[in-house]
């Protein structure tokens, strides 16, 4: 039971990594879509972060079963959903709203979970969720927001974000991790390579234009952190990876202050407290007062 528990924490921390590092991404995504086209910029990231990982293990694609082609494909259809409400979203509503309402994938996925995968809804995960959503709201909702249709389209981002998580705790448990990435960044490179061909038209002349940002995304942002997440949910649940990948909004409005020189407010840092509170809420379910 101990050296589970470890396992559990060495997880926990690796997955804080990993929000670590998609938290100080935003400023180098946001510089790319200046240059390429939206749907064009999925399809390469997600079309050379397949074709790299499927040239490290070809011995893995080898022997694919059957099984696992389909549990990757329904992971794969679950990213380009969410992907792509992001992609339609993000210019029609503020960085802040984003922000908050795709965050909220942190309060969907308890019940998505218990609803799909009959996990038992914790007391402690539920208000652990509720409490970095209240963090979310004030790290990132400015004063006077209001809401409009396309933050409901920002909201299917929220949810599809939150179904990938349930997809890779339901499949995650007894197919190969890095097979199961393999086959969902190829599932949502061709749905991203078809859309980008109807609605915006294939140029290649921008490449050379955005290689260092476009490799970075590729290896920093995409395959070594998504690779990590479905091998970590195999030891951990996808509430405890919902609430620990909040972090990022906070690393994120972190690496503002400092990157975009932003500055930060008394509400950004009460809600990056918040979020900390849930997460030791969540993870540690108040132990340590008990000893």
């Amino acid at each position: 039971m101990e050296r589970n528990r470890k396992v559990e924490v060495i997880a926990s921390i690796v997955l804080a990594v990993v929000a670590l590092v998609w938290g100080t991404t935003y400023a180098v995504i946001k510089d790319t879509l200046s240059v390429v086209q939206p749907f064009s910029f999925m399809m390469f990231r997600f079309g050379f972060s397949a074709l790299i990982l499927s040239l490290m293990y070809l011995k893995k694609i080898k022997i694919i079963k059957g099984v696992d082609l389909k549990r990757g494909i329904i992971i794969g259809i679950f990213m380009f959903l969410a992907f792509y409400f992001l992609i339609v979203s993000i210019r029609f509503t503020t960085a802040s709203k984003f922000s908050f309402i795709v965050g909220a994938y942190v309060l969907i996925v308890p019940f998505l979970s218990w609803i799909i995968n009959k996990t038992k809804l914790d007391r402690y995960a539920i208000v652990g969720a509720i409490l970095a959503t209240i963090g979310l709201a004030f790290l990132t909702m400015e004063k006077g927001a209001v809401f409009n249709l396309w933050d409901l389209v920002a909201g299917c981002c929220s949810f599809f974000f939150a179904a990938h998580m349930i997809a890779i705790e339901k499949y995650s448990g007894d197919s190969d991790p890095i097979l199961l990435t393999i086959i969902q960044f190829i599932t949502t490179a061709v749905l991203f390579i078809i859309l980008t061909g109807v609605k915006e038209g294939y140029n290649f002349t921008v490449l050379p234009e955005i290689k260092w940002t476009l490799g970075y995304l590729v290896i920093i942002s995409t395959i070594i952190p998504f690779a990590i997440q479905n091998i970590v949910q195999r030891y951990i649940s996808s509430t405890s990876t919902a609430l620990i990948l909040t972090l990022q909004s906070a690393f994120g409005s972190i690496f503002a202050v400092y990157y975009l020189d932003e500055r930060m407010t008394k509400q950004m840092i009460i809600g990056c407290l918040l979020i900390f509170i849930a997460i030791v809420f969540q993870e540690t379910k108040l132990k340590f007062l008990k000893r």
